[in-house]
């Protein structure tokens, strides 16, 4: 997936002259073909995060649409008075390309784990989130900046996903029934796909897009279910849990919404698999089937 993204970085910068690609050290033997075809658009910062947003504020200063690629983590942990500086109170058209969510690196330990990060950034105004859930996602979401103009931070997932097809903002996969509603985004949208795929009563809710919704066309297809749970690998008092049971009470929708997520907590195991995480927290396919039963 982080090669769908960078491909439609390079793409963009043939036809977009003011685009410009930073990185913080991150991308070897991925973004190099950037830095060979626009040698005078791509800045390596080295391993400073921080810099890479105010390199980043200062090319948004003279015109140009910087796009500032790193660790998700350190993206929006280590920079986080930048963005909220640069980004939220100056308004400059950063995009954010986070490389890794939710456990994808759980061998390096939790300084490296990707739960809370966009959670952290609905706190500051006017930025997308995005979250590819599939291959055509990912090729598709630099064209959607472009088209939106504003703004944004993409959390790429590692791995490379075909389902689901459709690369919309919001992509409803019904099922047979209208008994259980899995609503999921990323990679762990997989893990749903995959019991749905088990049990075709099951009907999957995947987001691409995190930031805006439509909450009127969400509202819609939660109303319409017995069950709802939200499947996610970062923490729910800041994910898109918290996003819809605010939606439901603003808009006076009578539906419980249940979570199915990480607790809040930061687990120090080292050496251990993204799967250790899925099986201990009950976000694998065994997990989920034992939750909606």
């Amino acid at each position: 997936m982080r090669g769908k993204v960078i491909d439609a970085v390079l793409e963009s910068m043939a036809t977009n002259p003011d685009t410009f690609f930073l990185t913080a050290d991150m991308g070897i033997n991925l973004v190099e073909k950037i830095q060979e075809a626009y040698p005078d658009r791509f800045c390596n910062v080295g391993i400073a995060e921080q810099n890479l947003i105010g390199v980043s504020a200062g090319l948004a200063n003279l015109g140009y649409r910087p796009f500032a690629y790193t660790i998700s983590n350190f993206n929006v942990h280590r920079c986080y008075e930048q963005i909220r500086n640069e980004i939220g109170i100056n308004g400059h058209p950063i995009v954010l390309l986070g490389t890794s969510t939710g456990y994808d690196n759980a061998p390096l330990g939790p300084t490296h784990h990707i739960i809370d990060d966009w959670g952290a950034l609905r706190n500051i105004p006017g930025i997308d989130i995005y979250c590819p859930s599939s291959v055509n996602a990912a090729t598709e979401v630099v064209p959607k900046i472009f088209s939106r103009g504003r703004p944004a931070y993409v959390r790429i997932p590692k791995g490379g996903f075909e389902k689901p097809e459709s690369s919309d903002d919001m992509v409803l996969l019904t099922g047979e029934g209208k008994g259980v509603l899995l609503i999921s985004y990323g990679s762990i949208a997989q893990n749903c796909l995959a019991v749905q795929e088990a049990d075709s009563s099951v009907s999957v809710l995947v987001f691409n897009c995190l930031r805006p919704i439509d909450e009127e066309a969400v509202g819609k297809v939660i109303s319409g279910y017995d069950k709802v749970f939200v499947v996610e690998d970062h923490f729910p008092e800041t994910g898109l849990y918290s996003v819809l049971c605010e939606l439901v009470v603003k808009n006076g929708i009578l539906k419980k919404i249940t979570s199915i997520a990480p607790p809040p907590v930061y687990d120090l195991e080292v050496g251990v698999t993204p799967g250790f995480y899925q099986r201990k927290f009950g976000l694998d396919v065994p997990g989920i089937q034992k939750a909606i039963l």
